[in-house]
């Protein structure tokens, strides 16, 4: 306390330390955070752009079909008929909508072995809706009896060993209160595999079945709209479903909607990322203003000096800023690497499908800590180096 009362601790070599050390330590934080706002921004950005296997866009997806029975089919019909609409079809499962993707179980032919995939009840046009891509054999279709056939995507061909698949079967294994029976079931086509979960997760062995599997049941019409004419798509998308079913309730989503809300949870991180790093920056930038007043009126007699032997007003910036640079410098080499260890190991590695961290990004949030430190601190630097060097030589 004496020391301290006496003036001389924040003079001191020690205190010097402590000073620099609550610069740097603080550039250091705001930088790690800058970093994880920028990596979880291109990560989100990544998502948004990067090709599911099918098209996302323009798709409105009517909920509550199930309970319209048979007439739903009389109502993808109508919908079809919209000038605004360029095809509709029904589903009993959507991508994203994790939990209409059930588990079932086939033995391939001439194998012992029971293996369990995810599959995807859907009706006739959906596919083609969807802009699924077909890679051999045909889709499920109107004229034809498909209850016992089935679309299989790339990554359940790969898992089930099957060469050649188009027309070969799979018994499906089915449990009863009897037992299991065996149900022989014939591929008819491949899809290129499409990310009906997150990205989050790699494309796992899927089967598309016909809903004339299980009855011809839909829980949803997906209606692809014409572009441009969204708003008045939805009016007439809505007067048709209270004029065919006018007891039931209309409710719709845009599947990009469904689609992005398995990401809320990352867009909130992102969000936090943000503030935090806006709150840190503006505690950082407080003390380094309050800190180069202070080396500034240490100095004041020195810069008199300087500028009386001849030294310019740029001269003097450069000199007063120098050592915040090399402070924000130090920051700026101590959180690359705490940065990257984070964000690597710690949020990118729950993306099956994610960015590769560039060195943009580092050198973007360095730039703009070293940025933000030099309008802080040029303030006070121009305030000295233009003052008169006889008042500064003067002063106590």
């Amino acid at each position: 306390p004496v020391v301290v009362l006496k003036g001389k601790f924040t003079g001191s070599q020690k205190g010097k330390w402590i000073r620099n050390g609550l610069v740097i330590f603080q550039f250091w934080i705001s930088i790690i955070l800058m970093i994880g706002t920028l990596v979880i921004q291109q990560q989100m950005e990544f998502m948004s752009a990067k090709s599911l296997g099918f098209d996302r866009e323009q798709v409105l997806v009517v909920e509550r079909a199930f309970g319209l029975g048979p007439v739903a089919r009389t109502m993808i019909e109508e919908f079809k008929r919209l000038p605004e609409v360029a095809g509709a079809a029904g589903s009993f499962a959507m991508p994203g909508d994790e939990g209409n993707f059930f588990g079932i179980q086939f033995q391939p032919e001439g194998s012992s072995e029971i293996l369990t995939t995810k599959t995807m009840v859907v009706a006739d046009g959906l596919p083609e809706v969807m802009s699924m891509q077909l890679l051999d054999g045909r889709w499920f279709a109107e004229n034809a009896n498909d209850s016992l056939n089935l679309v299989l995507n790339e990554a359940a061909v790969k898992v089930l060993g099957i060469e050649n698949p188009i027309g070969r079967t799979l018994m499906e294994v089915r449990q009863t209160p009897e037992g299991n029976i065996s149900l022989p079931m014939k591929i008819i086509g491949v899809v290129r595999d499409f990310n009906f979960m997150s990205l989050r997760d790699q494309v796992t062995p899927l089967v598309l079945q016909s809903n004339e599997s299980y009855g011809g049941a839909n829980q949803f019409i997906a209606v692809r709209v014409k572009s441009g004419q969204i708003s008045q798509a939805i009016k007439s998308i809505e007067a048709k479903w209270k004029e065919v079913a006018p007891e039931q309730g209309f409710k719709f989503s845009f599947l990009v909607q469904t689609l992005n809300e398995q990401y809320k949870s990352e867009q909130q991180s992102a969000n936090l990322f943000a503030i935090f790093s806006g709150l840190a920056i503006f505690v950082s930038c407080i003390g380094l203003f309050a800190l180069s007043a202070y080396i500034t009126s240490l100095r004041t007699k020195e810069i008199g000096v300087r500028k009386v032997l001849g030294s310019s007003v740029a001269g003097v910036v450069f000199l007063l800023s120098k050592d915040f640079t090399r402070m924000i410098l130090i920051a700026f080499a101590l959180a690359v690497p705490m940065a990257w260890y984070i964000m690597e190991t710690w949020w990118l590695q729950n993306f099956a499908y994610r960015i590769t961290i560039n060195a943009w990004i580092f050198l973007t949030a360095g730039g703009v800590a070293l940025l933000i430190a030099w309008i802080t601190v040029s303030y006070q630097s121009v305030k000295a180096a233009v003052q008169n060097p006889i008042g500064a030589l003067r002063s106590e």
